[in-house]
Parts: C-alpha cells; sequence; structure tokens
C-alpha cells in the first residue's frame, strides 16, 4: 500500500476521554469493517477443489512455495506434534520444553506422548527463557514476533509465509481446511533431513488431511501474503508514528494476522486495554487471545509465572486483514492513539516528540487543559532528538 498518510501529524491538538468527558468512540458498536486475518484462514466457502490431486503433488507444490523446503502434510497439528515427538525418540518422562502459555493442544500432544512438559517463562518482549531439556517447541502466536534461537517452532494458528529464509530444523504450520471429516490440515516444514525422513515414514494414510484443499490453500496463499504483508506494515508505521508505543515486527517465517503494540509501563495494563475497546476498534488484550496454561502455575510449573503472566499482559493485538481499506488501518491504529493521549504515554518512545507535544497543548489550551500530559520521564528529550520507534 502506497500511502500517503503522515501519521505523526494525523491527530494533535487533544482528545476527549471516553467514560471521563463523555467524548464518543472511533466507531459506534454497530459498525463492521472488512473481516481481519484470522477470519480468513480458511479457504472461502465458493473454492473450487479439483478431484485429480495426489498428496505427492500437493507436498511437491508446497515445497516449491515455500522455496524448495522438504514438506510433510498430516491431518492436523495435533497428529504432526505427535509423529514430530515420535520421530525424536522422546522418551517417556523425558520433559520438553514449551511456553508458559502454550497453547492446551501442544501440551496435550506433549502429555499423551507420556512426556512431561516444562513450562517456560518469557521476558517483558516474550523470548522464551534458556530451556534445560533436550527439545524445546517455540509457539509464537499469530506470526506477531520473529522467534530468537527457535529449533522446533509451532506456527499451528497461522499460515506460512512463501519462501521464507533460514528457518528452524522443524516448523509448524496450520492448513485451516474446511475439511468435512475433521481434517484441517498441518503442514511440517523441515531443515533436519533426518527428522523429515523419519516423520515421513512413520505417516500412516489416517495421519494425511484432504489432498485437493491443501493444494489450493497453497494456491491461495502467495495473494493473501501480499496483501496482507502490506496491510500489516501500514498499521505498523501508524502505530509507531502516531501512537509513539513500542511494536513488534510481524515475524518472518509466519503470517501475522495482527501487529502486537506493548504497553509502557507506566500504565496500568488493564486501564490502557479498556480504554482502546471502549473505542470500538478492533483490538484484543493477549492474555485473552492465549493465556497462560493452568498447569505453568503450579509449584513444578513455570518459576517465575506471576512475572511471566505480568509481560504477557503488557501486550495488545491489533487485528489486520489484507483487505482492510486505508480508512480502517486508520480506525485501528487511532483507538491505540487516543488511550496513548488520555493516559499521558503516547510518544513513549520519542520524548523529544512528546515534550514539544505536551508544550504544544499548554500553548493551545493553558497550563489547566485536560489535555495530552506525558506520564514518563522526559528527561534527556533534546537530546533524544528524533529517535525511532522500536
Amino acid at each position: 500500500m502506497n500511502s500517503p498518510v503522515d501519521w505523526g501529524t494525523l491527530w494533535l491538538g487533544g482528545f476527549c476521554a471516553v467514560g471521563a468527558l463523555g467524548g464518543l468512540p472511533v466507531r459506534g458498536a454497530d459498525y463492521a469493517a472488512h473481516p481481519p486475518l484470522d477470519d480468513l484462514l480458511t479457504p472461502p466457502p465458493d473454492t473450487r477443489f479439483r478431484s485429480d490431486v495426489t498428496l505427492e503433488s500437493a507436498e511437491q507444490a508446497w515445497s516449491e512455495r515455500l522455496g524448495g523446503a522438504m514438506v510433510v502434510l498430516a491431518r492436523d497439528a495435533y497428529r504432526a506434534r505427535r509423529l514430530l515427538h515420535q520421530a525424536a525418540e522422546i522418551q517417556p518422562g523425558e520433559g520438553v520444553g514449551i511456553p508458559a502459555n502454550a497453547s492446551h493442544d501442544l501440551a496435550e500432544s506433549v502429555k499423551h506422548h507420556k512426556a512431561l512438559p516444562r513450562f517456560l517463562d518469557f521476558d517483558a518482549q516474550l523470548r522464551l527463557a534458556t530451556p534445560c531439556t533436550r527439545f524445546t517447541w517455540t509457539q509464537v502466536l499469530r506470526g506477531l514476533w520473529q522467534p530468537q534461537n527457535a529449533t522446533w517452532l509451532d506456527c499451528a494458528d497461522t499460515l506460512p509465509v512463501p519462501r521464507a529464509a533460514e528457518r528452524p530444523a522443524v516448523t509448524l504450520y496450520g492448513l485451516h481446511l474446511p475439511d468435512a471429516d475433521k481434517r484441517p490440515g498441518a503442514l511440517l516444514v523441515f531443515s533436519d533431513e533426518a527428522l523429515y525422513t523419519e516423520v515421513k515414514a512413520l505417516r500412516q494414510p489416517a495421519d494425511c488431511p484432504n489432498a485437493a484443499q491443501a493444494l489450493a490453500q497453497c494456491e491461495r496463499l502467495p495473494e493473501l501474503a501480499e496483501r496482507q504483508g502490506a496491510n500489516l506494515a501500514e498499521a505498523r508505521r501508524g502505530l509507531l508514528e502516531a501512537a509513539g508505543l513500542a511494536t513488534h515486527e510481524p515475524g518472518r517465517l509466519a503470517l501475522a494476522t495482527a501487529v502486537a503494540v506493548q504497553i509502557p509501563p507506566e500504565c496500568d495494563a488493564a486501564t490502557f486495554y479498556a480504554y482502546v475497546e471502549q473505542e470500538n476498534t478492533p483490538v484484543r488484550w493477549l492474555p485473552q487471545v492465549q493465556p497462560l496454561h493452568y498447569a505453568a502455575l503450579r509449584a513444578d510449573g513455570a518459576p517465575d509465572h506471576r512475572g511471566t503472566a505480568a509481560n504477557l499482559a503488557r501486550w495488545l493485538y491489533v487485528p489486520v486483514g489484507p483487505d482492510y481499506t486505508l480508512e480502517e488501518i486508520k480506525h485501528a491504529v487511532l483507538g491505540v492513539v487516543k488511550a496513548a493521549e488520555y493516559l499521558g504515554v503516547r510518544w513513549r518512545s520519542n520524548p523529544a516528540q512528546a515534550a514539544g507535544y505536551a508544550a504544544l497543548m499548554d500553548q493551545t489550551y493553558g497550563k489547566g487543559h485536560d489535555a495530552y500530559r506525558p506520564l514518563f520521564a522526559l528527561d534527556g528529550a533534546i537530546a533524544a532528538g528524533d529517535r525511532p520507534c522500536s
């Protein structure tokens, strides 16, 4: 998307806080935008599936789409994980590292192999603690960020990015197929040839997805990924330049369905989320999307699960869709901007810009105004200059 928007100067002059000063939300509660990618991962109902497709031809197509990678198709993500655990010869009672907020499906696949889930804490940037297990699953929620040093990567809740380079030993994706026999499909992508060979040998006919649907998903991916990538980039640019808050760069291996925005430490996380949500803009709180697993809270769970929960609570999920118009992107951004303005953290990552904007509000409305007042330290604002957001 070639946008003419100057996000940094788009909304200046102060807002009237919803629930505090009687202001109106960005959108009415009944407003319906184009759907986010979350709602479009499954091929549309009018998709025509060829009847002559074999599993081999579908796998060949996926391999070519992913730059010649070694791939294995499976009936669903759970079965794909079980095949991998078997191929890796994980022993009964052996620990397998998983994130403290691992999906139920991932945790159960480890337990049903009679292995022990070892829940790992993660820091403020959602990076996993160093594991002490032979095998560890890194699970990146909806492709929201790029994993660090992952060996086994679980992206079962989204689709791959075509032709991504430097893949881990194993990456798992969902195919999100509409199969009537409850075979939503999964895709294992390998850079470890030994594991690839063993998983392929272990797979049985009952482990396979609908080949025709898997091929159709492969064929629709490039255009879907291109449009989604452009809208993600524009939404992230808007959030960086207009709100001045930290965001995650979407992952390079899995197709992100949203932009992740970090709530600054000066704000109560629940309050910030509530202000954005009241604007009727598309937003979710990351603990709502995938909270800590209940077993991670036990004595033998994640060692610092309270700190990990607090780290998770500092992130918002701003959905993006491939068909979003520029107007829809603006309104996704504006809800976060307004909350940041009300709560005094707008341009938290650029103190110089925050100081200049605060001075403008004083000049415009007088010292007793109810407009923007930064609640974070502006020390060194002049020296910071135009420091970019991260």
